[in-house]
């Protein structure tokens, strides 16, 4: 639980560099890549900032993936999902316009391409999973807010699934 809430407020932290760097116009410090602006959003591409904000939302990233194949199919009885390469990873964050304090405030989508997922111990999976969430900043490092039911934190928003053959 205190890395949980450790993670999160360290979350909150990066992304708001993030939005730091997205708001003044992608001025960077010669030879380092931060993040890449496309218009209101934001690609993030620094290896350590992508693993961090990768890292933060791993426990509903992990959640809403068995979740999802639990839906899609009642007949599964055990799910593994082996993570993406860090580098593959592909993290991008908007930022919702006119959004009140407390509420949704940022969209941060986040790709898993080449994921195997074992279904039922024996069917194998080449997936391609990209998650959206709807993030309130200001929220996320509060520790109060991970143990509230009726928190505006974190939401899932849209869950894009696609196989590949098996290489």
């Amino acid at each position: 639980m205190k890395k949980t809430i450790l993670y999160s407020g360290l979350f909150s932290l990066i992304l708001l560099c993030v939005i730091g760097f997205y708001t003044s116009n992608n001025k960077q410090t010669e030879g380092i890549a931060y993040a890449s602006n496309d218009s209101n959003k934001v690609k993030v591409t620094d290896p350590i900032l992508k693993n961090y904000v990768n890292y933060s939302l791993q426990n509903w990233s992990g959640s809403d993936t068995v979740n999802y194949y639990y839906k899609a199919n009642k007949n599964i009885k055990h799910i593994e999902v082996r993570p993406s390469k860090d580098e593959d990873v592909s993290i991008e964050i908007s930022k919702i316009k006119n959004a009140p304090l407390n509420e949704y405030n940022h969209i941060v989508k986040i790709t898993f391409p080449n994921r195997i997922v074992i279904l039922n111990e024996n069917q194998k999976l080449n997936t391609t999973d990209t998650l959206t969430y709807k993030v309130n900043i200001n929220q996320f490092g509060m520790k109060e807010m991970l143990n509230d039911s009726d928190n505006r934190m974190i939401k899932l928003i849209k869950y894009d699934h696609k196989e590949k053959p098996l290489r």
